[in-house]
């Protein structure tokens, strides 16, 4: 989204949309749509189309909201705020927002709702920041969206978040400024940290902070230089965003915890495939390199007893032998190779995606093409080995067994998930019968990528019917520390 529309807002401007805003001293909005579509109407402006569709079913929850109140104009009041507040961290996600876009949506609810600007600045942020949707986020995101709305709303004029732990204090996020904190916030922070402190005077200016509590400890502190309002309507934003903030930081510490849980049972699960491609290598390789030797001397010792009209004959098996034992031990080989994860973790996740759908490529014969959006190389290890087990071993299940001519793989880097799309043009299949037989039988392909999914916390979807197509997809949550590891 622009921030052309939040400056049409905040200058009086007349918009460039399809109905314009009521002038001063008229009435609100009476229609019951005309304030939510209106308010659709600002947000779509300029905005991107990936965002579009997920204002729309913003819009459609609003509209639920504004029934579930039954009197119209309360309802269509505070539906209008659950938009708009809801439409923000949206737009935030997106990495669509800016603090013009902040100001103008403030306006916008101050017109729909006939409420003054300074109320309507208040109300929007106390629903934005309280917005179930922020818990939905990676942490990190959901802190830099509310302390974004402290300065889109000229609460302060700069933001830092800070924490503590054995090594001391440490800022995890600041916004409003290029450089980084100075000591005297960073004294403020630890005093905060300490002793709850509130405010705080620097030269001329005036410095803010408020302790983020966690089961009445100070976990973090918010500290920040006064912006356009009040000290005491500061205090008040404050007060709201440290409340806010609580719980993202408890869920923070949550997903750490199921991270680092995360990380082991994957290394479990890494190091029985390491410990099977060493078996292959040691094992069955050994044992294929020893017939080949076996079938060449085979071929010696026999040859001088073949009868010349069929010698050629027995050359050509036995040449047919040969091929088949070199065939089988690059296969054997390539499978012992594809076990190993160093090069997944430590090579760029788009190269090494690559060549695995152009290896299958060559070897099937089934035209292949893989679409990477986003920044695949911000993934965990864990993230990235998950990704490339279920595309390896979707890829294996379409040779196999699709009878597929093409197949096409989509890696989507979203800054709250990684989402995969694996589609096939095959013969298709009863989902339910075939995973429930392949299941009986041991055969855990699809299954397993199922599990290896769930067992990081994501979500994993098969969808096929006999005649094709087939459809794989799997969503993973994405979560970055707010503090580094």
């Amino acid at each position: 989204m622009t921030s052309e529309a939040g400056k049409h807002f905040e200058s009086g401007a007349p918009l460039p949309l399809s109905r314009s805003l009521p002038q001063p001293g008229r009435p609100p909005y009476r229609e019951p749509e005309e304030r939510l579509d209106r308010l659709h109407s600002y947000f779509l402006e300029g905005c991107g189309d990936e965002i579009r569709p997920v204002l729309e079913g913003v819009l459609t929850d609003a509209r639920r909201v504004r029934n579930g109140y039954g009197d119209e104009d309360v309802g269509d009041g505070l539906a209008s705020v659950w938009y708009a507040a809801a439409a923000i961290i949206e737009l935030g996600a997106a990495l669509e927002l800016d603090e013009a876009d902040v100001r103008g949506a403030a306006a916008a609810v101050a017109e729909a709702c006939a409420l003054p600007l300074s109320a309507a600045r208040y109300v929007l942020f106390s629903a934005a920041v309280a917005n179930s949707r922020l818990l939905e986020l990676p942490p990190l995101v959901a802190v830099e969206i509310q302390l974004g709305l402290l300065l889109g709303f000229d609460v302060l004029g700069d933001v830092s978040l800070w924490t503590q732990n054995q090594n001391g204090i440490e800022c995890i996020a600041i916004l409003g400024t290029d450089g980084g904190p100075s000591r005297r916030v960073r004294a403020e922070a630890k005093a905060t940290l300490r002793r709850r402190s509130r405010l705080s005077l620097l030269g001329g200016s005036q410095l803010r902070s408020i302790p983020v509590l966690r089961f009445g400890e100070a976990y973090a502190a918010i500290v920040g230089r006064l912006g356009s309002v009040e000290p005491d309507v500061a205090d008040a934003y404050l007060t709201e965003a440290a409340a806010a903030l609580s719980p993202v930081i408890e869920r923070e510490r949550l997903l750490e915890h199921s991270a680092s849980r995360e990380r082991t049972l994957v290394a479990s699960a890494e190091r029985r495939l390491m410990r099977l491609g060493f078996d292959l290598h040691d094992g069955p390789i050994q044992d294929v390199l020893a017939l080949a030797a076996d079938v060449r001397l085979l071929q010696q010792q026999v040859y001088p007893f073949v009868l010349a009209d069929y010698q050629h004959q027995a050359y050509g098996r036995f040449d047919d032998l040969s091929s088949r034992l070199v065939e089988l031990d690059r296969q054997l080989r390539e499978i012992a190779h594809s076990l190993e994860t160093k090069s997944v973790i430590s090579r760029p996740l788009g190269e090494i995606l690559h060549r695995e759908v152009d290896s299958f490529a060559e070897r099937s014969g089934i035209r292949a093409e893989l679409e990477i959006r986003g920044d695949p190389d911000s993934l965990s290890s864990a993230q990235r080995i998950t990704v490339f087990r279920a595309i390896q071993e979707a890829l294996a299940n379409v040779r196999e067994h699709a009878g597929a001519t093409n197949v096409s793989v989509r890696v989507r880097a979203r800054r709250s998930a990684i989402e995969l799309q694996i589609v096939d043009d095959g013969i298709g299949f009863e989902v339910e019968r075939a995973l429930a037989k392949a299941a009986q039988r041991g055969r855990l392909g699809l299954v397993g990528i199922g599990e290896r999914v769930r067992m990081v916390g994501g979500t994993f979807e098969l969808e096929s019917a006999p005649g094709g197509p087939t459809t794989l997809k799997l969503t993973l949550p994405r979560w970055e520390p707010l503090t580094p590891q």
